[in-house]
Parts: structure tokens; sequence; C-alpha cells
């Protein structure tokens, strides 16, 4: 078939279907917020995610250097205002390091209410990680003990002279990991000490380590919320899942292998599998596997690769909508499954290039 006879009405058509979408969603407008063109084009664009808050997200295309913002349709935003005191306000947090010779530049903005702080971590203290309003410095060899700081006066005497210590680390351990994930109450740490690698979650409120698994490998992943603390080992991506707040020596419960699917975040109640291993073969779908019972479900057939947790427990992941666009995904807990995905931003569209929708 000659598609390009066909292009006209099929540009318009994507055009259309898109501000029906956008109009539909629940709790913002497309006016408020508009979409980028369709890009019409036989390859869909890749996207990268870089950051990704309750409200927005940063993303670039095909690799490239070019970071853009991504508003999604339905969240409006949260606050008008935030504060470093408040933690659970720093879903919305962006943090940027620079470096001032032998200081270290901690910015922070929070993207729906437009707060910001600025901070400096002394000389010696090696920035690892920020968790919404939480920045987590040191703990490696050359850098001393873990330990936590927020830009807040309200904050003890303590955080203002050098840091708040993370308790419950054994001196002496080198921590190997340092991760943000779907809560900014936790920030995930990994440790190894006596030859043994323990890893579990820093309460952010309290400065405190609580350890949830022992004897993972170093490649372990690790990924968590608010509810559940989860890894991703062995060559056959094993999944095990320990509820967050158990009683210390709980033991993880497993959840069977993800084959060629790696863990890429949890959402609610359920573990998010996506990028597959490149000479697996698999094709690129996103699953959702319960952290109850580990039952299994396919929540895109078709994605690309990248599938990336947001500070608020959501997760972002990249598919088509069924009509011929390719959109952004907001992964959410809720509905009748307990994993909603909200169509949001337009990345490109298949049909007017000469392509079948992929479904």
């Amino acid at each position: 078939m000659n598609h390009a006879r066909r292009f006209p009405k099929a540009l318009a058509a994507l055009v259309l279907a898109a501000a029906a979408v956008l109009g539909a969603a629940p709790g913002a407008s497309a006016d408020d917020h508009p979409v980028p063109a369709v890009r019409v084009a036989a390859d869909v664009p890749s996207v990268t995610y870089l950051w990704a808050g309750s409200h927005t997200f940063d993303f670039s295309l095909d690799g490239g250097a070019t970071t853009q913002a991504g508003f999604y349709q339905n969240i409006e935003p949260p606050l008008s205002s935030a504060k470093p005191s408040d933690l659970s306000s720093g879903a919305d947090v962006r943090s940027t390091v620079t470096a001032q010779g032998d200081v270290t530049i901690v910015s922070q903005v929070h993207r729906s209410s437009g707060d910001a702080t600025r901070f400096a971590l002394p000389k010696g203290q090696t920035f690892r990680a920020a968790s919404g309003w939480s920045v987590l410095a040191g703990g490696n060899i050359g850098g001393g003990q873990l330990r936590v700081w927020r830009a807040s006066a309200l904050l003890p005497v303590e955080n203002a002279i050098g840091g708040r210590v993370v308790a419950g680390i054994p001196s002496g351990a080198t921590v190997y990991l340092v991760q943000p994930g779907g809560s900014v109450r936790y920030a995930a740490v990994a440790y190894r000490y006596q030859g043994v690698a323990t890893a579990g979650l820093v309460d952010l409120a309290t400065y405190s380590f609580t350890p949830y698994a022992t004897g993972l490998p170093t490649s372990a992943q690790i990924r968590y919320n608010d509810r559940w603390f989860a890894t991703d080992e062995g060559p056959n991506h094993t999944l095990s899942v320990v509820r967050v707040g158990s009683a210390p020596g709980t033991e993880p419960r497993a959840l069977g292998d993800a084959g060629p699917y790696q863990l890429r975040a949890v959402v609610g109640d359920h573990l998010v599998l996506g990028d597959p291993e490149p000479a697996s073969g698999a094709p690129a779908r996103v699953d959702a596997v319960s952290a109850f019972d580990g039952s299994r479900r396919t929540v895109f057939d078709a994605a690309q690769s990248e599938v990336t947790s947001a500070q608020d427990g959501a997760a972002l992941a990249t598919a088509p909508d069924g009509t011929g666009l390719w959109r952004v995904h907001h992964l959410l807990p809720g509905g009748d499954s307990g994993l909603q995905a909200w169509p949001s931003w337009i990345v490109g569209g298949t049909e007017a290039a000469g392509e079948d929708p992929v479904r």
C-alpha cells in the first residue's frame, strides 16, 4: 500500500487522537501543560528518564544531551509550598550537585512549588545520593561514616555541624550502594562487613538503618517503596521481597525467577519488571508480579527498554496505547488489578510513517 498518499489524513488523525485522549484525562487539562508535537517517523524515538517526581519528570530523546521536562496528564501539582522539614513533600524535589574547589554544593528545587534550597557538604564528605529533600554522604572507605544532610535550620544541631550519622551500620563497613527509589522516607543502602553483604533501608526521619537481606551478591538489584523492599539476584533474576517495617530477622519471601526480565520498580503491592537481557531475544514487555503471592501478569506486550521508578512510588514506562501512538505511561497503584497505567506524553506515532501500529 502507498502510505505516502495517506500522510495528511494520518497525521490529522494522530493529532486528533492525542487531543481526545488528553482532554479526557482526569485532574488536568491539555491546555495547562501542552504535550510536545507528535513525531511522525518510522523509528519512534527512545526515551531516557533522567528523574521522576510525583508531578513532573525529566527525559531526553534518542540519547541526546538536551534535557526536557514532562508533566503527567492525570496529576495536579500536589503542593503550593514545601519545605525540607516536611519529608513527605520531597517527592517533587530535584537535586543537582556541583563542585566549588574542595566543597560539594547541593542545590534542590521543588518542581511543584518552586521552593529551593542550597547547601554545602564539608570537605571530605563525598556525595552518594539524594532522596527527596535528604542527601546522603560518606560511608565509603575514604568518606567515613554514612551521614544524612538536609537544608533546614529546624533540624538538630548535629546536622548543621556535620550531618547526622546513620545508626545501625557497623563501624568499618564499606557502603558500596546508596540508592534512592520509590520513597522519600527511605534510601536503600548495601554494605560489606567481614566479607558479608547486607542490604536494607535508611529511615531518613530517624537516621537509622534496618537490614532486610544478607548474603546478597554485590550485583543484586534493589528496588523499594514505602511498603516493600525487593531484590533481584542471580542469573535468572531471582525475586525476593520483604515488608518494610518487618521485625528484625524476618526472612525475605521468594517470588520465583523473572527469567530475562529485570526488577525495575515497586509500585503499590507489585514488583514491576522490564528491560530484558539483550542476548535473551525476549520481547520488550513490562510485567507486574504480586508481592503477596508471586502471581504475574503482563502490563504492556510491547515497550521500550527502560522502566524507571518515581520518588512517590510510581513508575514510568514507554509503550504504545493501541492507537498507533507511543506514550509515556504513568504507572500507579490502584484499579481492579492493583496497578493502573495512565497514558501521558506522546512520544511518537507509527501509522503515518507507513508502519502498522504496535499493539
